[in-house]
């Protein structure tokens, strides 16, 4: 089956999230996208001084190693990726890597701008080796400002991005989210991004830096109260009263949208038995919202939904195991179920993207730690015996542990 994007080719240094979670969606859609990961152990990437210690003496752990592939069985973001694993702190490693970019159609990199040119990956460097190359970087605050240098991380991109500022508890803290919206939002941005300089590039014959900045990313994100801003200098403020979430008498939740329009707020009215209320929106009253979220109390989630009309916007709130097991999920196909050789059957998320005639595939599992080293280098000339002498050299690492021959 053809793939949308199977010419392609992407070396991707991305770290932790949002990286990750945007080659995910591109290695989906058929782009060979191509690890490019230290030496180190993978547990000491949040950790410099034993990334260190772990450079300095490789070693093969066999139960790591099968512990590693048991965990990738459910890992959907690193599957359909391959991984070489490089020391690029030498120049022998930097050396293989400005050989893979003479053939790469993409770079995807996370760090900051003095870490690629500490590991001889930026952008005037690479471009020279290869001019069709799109250069694609997701750091915290892009390029070319005085907060280039600074870390990036989900939290403070919610802080500066004012994503923050817009989400809230009832007591107006700002809420903290249990999951990464900004990560997730400037994933897609990147994937969105690179595709389109991968089109520009079929006109132009060029590559190009593509920069995207997570702050940036999070502000886009919360883009509809950009015009109020502009044009009122309206802020909206943390705290307000809603009844967007409703309380059942079982602690479960309703997720409601009848209060924002009237010809849902009428019928939703009648339904649950409030009919006094069902000519005045409710707004920010907070007597009125105090006695609709009283009575909701009086039945459970699903004798609510009993009465209901699916047609007024009003739905369960569903908990997130309740969202996987649940019947959209399943007649949407969104879980898959794949046969793991040490797992046995594991689920994964699918792909998000449905097209009719070249949909994603899932084609391998998350690859352990350097599993395609030698597979990768071999592709650019390098014989058995110089992978042998990197290997030594501890210039490369190679998993020789084949998990199609692994037994539970």
């Amino acid at each position: 089956m053809t793939l949308p994007l199977e010419r392609f080719r992407m070396l991707d240094l991305t770290r932790l999230v949002p990286g990750p979670m945007a080659t995910w969606m591109l290695a989906d859609l058929g782009m060979d996208v191509v690890k490019i990961e230290d030496v180190a152990d993978r547990s000491a990437y949040r950790d410099q001084q034993a990334a260190r210690a772990s450079r300095d003496k490789l070693s093969v752990d066999l139960q790591a190693l099968e512990g590693e592939a048991r965990s990738n069985a459910w890992d959907h973001t690193h599957r359909n990726k391959r991984s070489i694993a490089i020391n690029l702190q030498k120049p022998e490693g930097q050396a293989i890597f400005h050989r893979l970019v003479a053939d790469a159609d993409v770079f995807f990199g996370s760090f900051r701008l003095g870490v690629y040119k500490r590991l001889g990956a930026d952008y005037e460097t690479l471009s020279k080796i290869n001019h069709r190359l799109i250069y694609a970087t997701l750091s915290g605050y892009g390029f070319g400002n005085s907060f280039t240098e600074w870390p990036g991380n989900e939290r403070n991109a919610q802080g500066m991005s004012g994503v923050s500022a817009l989400t809230t508890g009832q007591d107006g803290e700002p809420a903290d989210m249990l999951f990464q919206p900004v990560d997730s939002y400037s994933a897609a941005l990147a994937v969105i991004a690179i595709q389109a300089a991968l089109f520009a590039r079929e006109q132009t014959g060029s590559g190009q830096l593509v920069d995207i900045a997570l702050v940036e990313g999070g502000t886009a994100f919360v883009n509809a109260n950009v015009p109020d801003y502009f044009r009122k200098k309206s802020v909206r403020k943390r705290g307000f009263p809603s009844i967007g979430n409703l309380k059942c008498k079982d602690g479960k939740y309703l997720s409601s949208a009848a209060s924002a329009q009237a010809h849902f707020w009428a019928p939703f009215c009648d339904a649950v038995g409030l009919p006094e209320m069902r000519d005045r929106m409710p707004g920010g009253d907070e007597a009125s919202i105090r006695k609709v979220k009283q009575h909701m109390l009086t039945k459970t989630r699903d004798e609510w939904l009993a009465l209901i009309p699916k047609e007024i916007a009003v739905v369960a709130m569903l908990e997130f195991d309740e969202v996987l097991e649940g019947p959209f999920a399943k007649e949407r196909g969104m879980v898959l179920e794949l046969d793991h050789p040490l797992e046995g059957t594991v689920r994964q998320l699918s792909s998000p993207f449905r097209l009719s005639d070249t949909p994603p595939t899932f084609r391998h599992f998350a690859p352990v730690l350097g599993e395609h080293t030698r597979e990768v280098l071999h592709g650019i000339g390098y014989s058995d015996s110089a992978i042998g002498e990197l290997e030594q050299a501890g210039v490369v690492r190679a998993s020789h542990w084949n998990l199609s021959t692994a037994k539970p």
